[in-house]
């Protein structure tokens, strides 16, 4: 199934746990992962709720949902470090991702989290 931002962004608000389901779902759309996963890191609070989903995202073998998970985790940990675990897989992606997209948003990634 297709999910709009606006709806991804209700269900974040509404209904997180529902929304981790679509986008750690195998059946879901590139879309749907993608902006989820953003949706995901500025609109849900709880640390133990959306790490799996970044856990898993970030290993997902789409470019650009690796991305939108990369994104999701700059815009939830604004005020902290991210988990070691996660800051080692951007590490691994700044350095040998296929995508020379992914490894520069981690490079950019990695840097803002060292400011």
């Amino acid at each position: 199934m297709s999910y709009s931002e606006n709806e991804l962004t209700a269900l974040a608000k509404t209904n997180p746990k529902e929304l981790i389901r679509i986008i750690t779902s195998p059946n879901s759309d590139i879309h749907a992962l993608t902006f989820g996963a953003e949706i995901l890191g500025i609109e849900v609070a709880d640390e133990d709720l959306v790490l799996p989903a970044f856990r898993r995202l970030l290993k997902h073998i789409n470019a650009v949902v690796r991305e939108g998970a990369m994104l999701g985790v700059l815009s939830f940990y604004t005020k902290k470090y991210p988990p070691q675990d996660i800051l080692d897989r951007i590490t691994k992606i700044s350095v040998d991702d296929p995508s020379p997209g992914c490894m520069e948003c981690a490079l950019d990634l990695l840097d803002s989290f060292k400011q």
